[in-house]
């Protein structure tokens, strides 16, 4: 299992870097066109937009993955000597996460079944592509949560990377 969750991190890491290539070069030719020749290009706000729904959705389920996601502490769970009752609250936040993330790729599996009947009204690109973040995150995030949560089961603490 943890062969494939690198596999999906180093994915997810290569994708957001390729999308947020592609943002920096839409916007950079946005402002190009219309400033410089005063003639911007209709499309590119659009497909900026788009591009930064993904980079924030990906990024989003990495940070599931790196035990970066908002969680606030009430308790600093590392200082209860009880092994048990620290399990439990390290529990918490990743089953919050998967419950979450379900929805959001329930729902987002809706999202992209009509986004096929749309399309971008000035880029005309067919919506199914754009929701397609949201069950892609969603889906990423629950292997994440579940990772976590079968590491917690097995005695050990939830992992987080350093920054």
């Amino acid at each position: 299992m943890k062969k494939f969750i690198d596999f999906l991190e180093n994915f997810q890491g290569f994708l957001a870097v390729i999308i947020f290539i592609g943002l920096t070069a839409v916007v950079f030719l946005q402002v190009v066109t219309r400033y410089v020749f005063h003639a911007p290009f209709l499309w590119s706000e659009e497909v900026a937009r788009f591009l930064f729904f993904w980079v924030a959705l990906v990024g989003a389920s990495m940070s599931v993955k790196n035990g970066r996601h908002f969680v606030i502490e009430v308790i600093t769970v590392e200082k209860i000597g009880n092994r048990t009752l620290r399990n439990i609250l390290q529990l918490i936040p990743s089953l919050s996460i998967l419950l979450f993330a379900l929805l959001m790729a329930i729902v987002g599996y809706e999202y992209f079944i009509v986004g096929g009947l749309r399309v971008g009204v000035n880029s005309r690109i067919n919506m199914r592509f754009v929701y397609a973040a949201i069950p892609f995150a969603g889906v990423s995030m629950i292997i994440y949560s579940c990772y976590h949560i079968v590491h917690i089961l097995k005695g050990g603490q939830s992992e987080k990377k350093a920054l």
